[in-house]
């Protein structure tokens, strides 16, 4: 396995690592795997996870580009005014024409966290050469608009409460007992009822553009992939925000859905991470195969396998432009 340093884009500008397989007899990779910038982290990702992630799947056979957007990490900033919506896009396809001109490889999975899941999601709806996307914590309209909203501290607070005040003894000896802050109790009920409300009010025949996206892609045969962690508010956004349109492409196994259980929004420890490897390794390796040997993997699934440590992929190739090991 060797990893590479590389610029490219239209202005040179893109800073990124190829992770490549070793290869034995000249034989010829046809997919790699892009990974895009989890929110502003760059392109080592939460904890290093890109890194473990480029590793294991070189060593499945995969071509693995994990690079930054522009004005992330070592990549320079764009002068053009672009918005992010429209430049990460842009350079997801930039990177799909350097791995086509360098690589000659010609099909693409893309995987992202947040953000860059959101772009990977994009980016498979408006270009053919993406085959599947695996989604991690995706980043739905309305989870976006919420991040810079006054009410996200009720928000937070409504999903604790929700997830794990509300079977805790401890949390409800403290409301028996006047330790609990009432105020917030009463804002938290009061914002849910108006979300519920929300919600319902939207609901129509007429499918939000999110739906209508995700049923194109599976219409295309894009293999759609969420990765969910159990502790984060964007499942139920998700859920939501999917409607009916979600529930019956995971019941046809058209879309996936993976619940890592107790996992947070990062995947911060170790043992969290593994399950995250194991997840994205399965559906990916699903995604290699073809379509009609897809009901191998479950559509849906709540992670609970004990956790492992990560042992190293391989060991690093020594070359001219090669990098061994390391955060790159």
């Amino acid at each position: 396995m060797t990893e590479e340093a590389v610029l490219f884009g239209a202005r040179q500008s893109l800073a990124g690592i190829v992770t490549e397989p070793a290869i034995a007899g000249g034989a010829r990779v046809t997919k790699a795997v892009i990974l895009l910038n989890a929110g502003i982290v760059h392109r080592v990702g939460p904890g290093r996870i890109y890194v473990k992630i480029a590793r294991a799947l070189a060593a499945m056979g995969f071509v693995v580009l994990r690079f930054d957007f522009s004005g992330l990490g070592d990549s320079a900033v764009r002068h053009d005014h672009l918005d992010f919506d429209r430049s990460s896009v842009a350079e997801a396809q930039e990177a799909m024409e350097f791995l086509h001109v360098t690589k000659g490889i010609e099909n693409f999975l893309f995987l992202g966290g947040c953000s860059g899941a959101l772009a990977s999601f994009e980016t498979a709806c408006c270009d053919p050469r993406v085959l599947g996307v695996i989604l991690i914590n995706f980043q739905t309209a309305d989870s976006e608009n919420e991040e810079v909203s006054p009410d996200l501290p009720t928000r937070n607070a409504a999903h604790y409460y929700w997830k794990y005040a509300l079977f805790d003894s401890k949390s409800w000896r403290n409301l028996l007992t006047g330790e609990t802050d009432y105020g917030q109790v009463i804002r938290v009920l009061w914002f849910e009822l108006k979300r519920r409300h929300k919600f319902k009010k939207r609901e129509q025949p007429r499918p939000t553009r999110f739906e209508a996206c995700l049923r194109s892609l599976t219409v295309r045969g894009v293999q759609v992939v969420f990765v969910c962690s159990d502790g984060d508010p964007r499942l139920q956004d998700l859920r939501e925000c999917g409607g009916l349109t979600l529930k019956q492409l995971c019941t046809e196994g058209d879309v996936a859905l993976d619940v890592i259980r107790g996992a947070d929004h990062t995947f911060s420890s170790v043992c969290d991470q593994e399950r995250l490897l194991q997840v994205i390794c399965r559906r990916i390796n699903a995604m290699r195969r073809d379509a009609g040997s897809r009901s191998d993997a479950p559509t849906y699934s709540d992670e609970t396998s004990s956790c492992q440590f990560l042992q190293s992929s391989s060991v690093m190739q020594a070359g001219t432009n090669s990098a061994q090991g390391g955060d790159l």
